[in-house]
């Protein structure tokens, strides 16, 4: 369980990051899937938050 809850924390944020990057680019008038494809954005996202997670779980591993 401890687990599926620091996985969910990493998506967490990853997710809060992304919208905030969205978000502050939309006040600018700037229209990011202009730039940016939607496949690429997740599989960015996937690959940051799997780099979070295995942070949070590198402690577990060495004991």
């Amino acid at each position: 369980m401890k687990h599926f809850l620091k996985g969910a924390a990493a998506v967490a944020i990853v997710l809060f990051v992304v919208i905030l990057i969205h978000i502050i680019f939309n006040v600018m008038g700037i229209d990011l899937n202009k730039y940016i494809n939607n496949v690429v954005e997740i599989l960015l996202a996937s690959s940051f938050a799997t780099m979070i997670y295995q942070a949070l779980i590198r402690k577990e591993k060495d004991e």
